[in-house]
């Protein structure tokens, strides 16, 4: 059993025993499936979330590539668990600090973040999170050398409820901080996404909640050229 898969065994485990001792917990579940049109790459995501309904939550995930059409030869290629604190500041704002482990092939990235979410009373929602990424293993250069990967992460959401519809709009940036460092995109040292997201809520009498949704976003496709490419995704998330 690699270490990957003992660290997911022993999340959900922890994340279990979290969820046994909260009164009032709400634990969601989602897949999504992606398929990039320039590199004609799918891969898949599965995700747990759970709030322990005392301010701390956990989410867990896992994902998988796909070697040439969807769900050919799916390998997992990263995982990722990761610890919060939040508070409702005021009617409005919430607050929300935490902590990743990104498990990758080669080693771990650290990612400490913080949250900020303002929901306005006519539906419309703002939000942004900051991060920083720490690479624990090193990479080769530019110049042949080996350096370790700081990433500064800035993203954004725009978002509106109505009815059972939800409609958002993000937009994320990066900046490697790194000197020497590969490039992120364009041969340049930033790079970032533009996604929209359409997603439906389905509730039930005994109180789950169904919601598929369909994303399309634009994001590089190479690092070293200004190639763009489109990214489809589509999913569900399921509450209890």
């Amino acid at each position: 059993m690699n270490t990957t898969t003992k660290f997911m065994l022993a999340s959900l485990l922890a994340a279990s025993s979290a969820q046994a001792l909260a009164n009032d917990y709400k634990t969601t579940v989602e897949y999504r499936h992606q398929y990039l049109d320039g590199s004609e790459k799918h891969a898949d995501r599965f995700k747990a979330f759970l709030d322990t309904g005392k301010n701390i939550g956990f989410e867990l995930d896992a994902r998988y590539s796909n070697d040439d059409g969807a769900f050919d030869a799916m390998t997992m290629n990263g995982s990722e668990f990761s610890a919060f604190y939040y508070k409702k500041l005021n009617k409005n704002i919430v607050g929300l600090v935490g902590t990743s482990l990104d498990f990758t092939s080669a080693g771990l990235v650290y990612v400490p973040y913080a949250r900020l979410n303002y929901a306005f009373d006519n539906g419309f929602r703002i939000q942004g999170r900051y991060k920083w990424k720490f690479w624990d293993y090193g990479q080769q250069g530019t110049d042949g050398n080996s350096y370790h990967s700081k990433i500064q992460q800035f993203d954004t959401w725009l978002g509106y409820k109505t009815g059972d519809w939800d409609f958002q709009y993000e937009f994320q940036f990066w900046k490697e901080m790194s000197d020497n460092a590969q490039p992120l995109f364009d041969n340049g040292s930033t790079d970032y996404l533009h996604n929209a997201r359409v997603m439906y809520s389905i509730k039930t009498a005994d109180g789950e909640n169904w919601r598929p949704f369909v994303e399309v976003g634009q994001v590089k496709q190479s690092r070293t050229t200004d190639e763009r490419q489109i990214r489809y995704r589509v999913g569900i998330k399921y509450t209890w």
